[in-house]
């Protein structure tokens, strides 16, 4: 009896190992693509952050330049003067972020507003060394505004300066160099709207910086509460502001390994393949034990399943499909979980629709019953066929009685000799219209059709089938129109019955 036992216990032991360590695999598998994914959703989300981040410092920076411009325009209505930009200057010195604005004829500072805690600026020359004066000196060559900054100011403090060229036209009308004009913003302040104080909540990190070109080193303009760790990935954004190019960096506050999400995945690896171990293990044992009896049912059951001709269930149920659908089946549990569910509930719809119209009082029933019966069979074959088999529904929203199983063997008529010999496919058109006192149900394929005199004498099971049940019932019929290679189209006609089971 041991020697029995121990024969049972090896193999199982045995597939309950191979079971585990292919659920591990499987589970390991799925949770690198999940991390995969969960990286490039995390790629996007920086990269999106790192844009914001650029376009909003981009958005203050123009706005706040904008005001050299007012400068510019101030000189050429005074031709050159500004003794009276006083009350202006009032009004642009309103801004918390301005600092001052200056002027510098032939680039040299001769007024600031304000004066007070300015009053080392005056005298500048731009030409000369100093920060922010490679800057000036590039804007006079170009003859356009550069930005110069972040950089520690004369007065002291940090500031960005816009630096912009003025020229002045004389009566000849020639464009002289006037000087520069200059509005110096408070720094980091003026950037306190960016959003980068939003990063770090969101498990990020961010940095803005650029190439100082005074000393060819990486500065740093903003940075998050929390800075970038050291030797971290990171997404980056280049933003132009003018003759600058500002870097925002963005990258995720914790190592990818420190996700909970990743150790969760592993955990579930573990547990679901210790849980199919223990279950194969178990189930080997069973079926080491009733291997023989098993199998002599299996077959009794599949004998009785293909070879039971008097059944009427199986009469309506062709045993290809059934076999089809269950091959298949078999094969999404595995590879497409999503798409197996979907077909087990189509099919159980379409068992429990063919299961029902065995027992309808009267044969007659439901058009919306078979509706979802004949979509759940559609989708099945789809689910096989892919983009060879597309269904179209031009059916509005109506519900009324008919001879079951009239419409179903029609579509699979369509599908199976219709559309499934047909090179590339094709497209079954199931449309509904009313009419006084009936309703005209049509099925359209385009499919390889067929000569409808030759094919009299072997018309399918399925259609004869409808056309008996339709002959039940007055008012009711069927009519075919084919062309061989074109396609064939079935047109159903019910009369409109007071109530459920009427019949004349």
């Amino acid at each position: 009896m041991n020697q029995r036992v121990q024969l049972y216990r090896r193999p199982a032991f045995t597939r309950a190992c191979k079971v585990f360590l292919l659920a591990l695999l499987v589970g390991l598998s799925l949770t690198a693509y999940i991390e995969k994914n969960r990286a490039q959703q995390e790629q996007e989300r920086m990269g999106y952050i790192a844009r914001s981040i650029g376009s909003g410092a981009y958005e203050i920076m123009i706005s706040e330049m904008s005001k050299t411009r007012v400068l510019e325009a101030y000189l050429i209505q005074t031709g050159g003067e500004y003794a009276g930009f006083d009350r202006i200057a009032g009004i642009l010195l309103q801004d918390d972020y301005v600092r001052n604005v200056l002027f510098a004829p032939d680039g040299i500072v001769d007024k600031v507003f304000p004066l007070a805690n300015n009053e080392a600026v005056i005298g500048l020359n731009m030409y000369g060394e100093g920060a922010g004066n490679k800057e000036a000196q590039a804007a006079i060559e170009k003859k356009e505004l550069y930005i110069a900054g972040p950089f520690e100011l004369i007065q002291g403090g940090l500031g960005i300066a816009g630096r912009l060229p003025v020229f002045l036209r004389d009566e000849s009308g020639a464009s002289n160099f006037w000087g520069i004009v200059s509005v110096t913003l408070v720094f980091p302040d003026v950037l306190s709207e960016s959003g980068i104080d939003r990063v770090n909540p969101q498990g990020f990190a961010c940095e803005v910086w650029r190439i100082n070109p005074d000393t060819g080193v990486r500065q740093t303009i903003l940075e998050s509460e929390q800075p970038i760790p050291e030797g971290r990935t990171t997404v980056d954004y280049q933003q132009t502001l003018y003759n600058a190019v500002w870097t925002v960096s963005v990258a995720p506050l914790r190592p990818w390994y420190a996700s909970s999400s990743l150790w969760l995945s592993i955990g579930l690896s573990l547990l679901v393949g210790l849980l199919a171990a223990l279950g194969i293990y178990n189930a080997e044992k069973l079926r080491l034990l009733k291997a023989e009896e098993s199998h002599r049912e299996i077959q009794r059951l599949q004998e009785q399943l293909e070879y039971e001709q008097g059944n009427m269930l199986l009469s309506q149920i062709r045993s290809h499909f059934f076999y089809h659908t269950l091959n298949s089946l078999q094969a999404l549990i595995v590879l497409q979980p999503d798409a197996a569910y979907k077909m087990a509930g189509d099919f159980s719809r379409y068992l429990r629709f063919n299961l029902d119209s065995v027992t309808a009082d009267g044969g007659v029933g439901s058009f919306r019953d078979e509706l979802r019966a004949v979509r759940a069979y559609a989708d099945i074959n789809q689910q096989q066929l892919g983009d060879r088999l597309k269904m179209v529904y031009d059916i509005p929203d109506a519900d009324f009685q008919i001879p079951l199983l009239t419409i179903q063997p029609v579509v699979e008529n369509a599908i199976l000799h219709g559309i499934k010999p047909k090179v590339g496919g094709g497209t079954v058109t199931l449309s509904l219209e009313e009419f006084a006192d009936s309703w005209r149900v049509t099925v359209d394929d385009d499919g390889v059709g067929f000569d409808l005199e030759s094919a009299k004498a072997k018309e399918s099971i399925g259609l004869e089938n409808v056309r008996q049940r339709l002959a039940r019932f007055s008012g009711c019929g069927m009519r075919i129109i084919s062309i061989p290679g074109t396609g064939t189209k079935v047109i159903l006609t019910y009369k409109k019955f007071e109530k459920i089971g009427e019949k004349q």
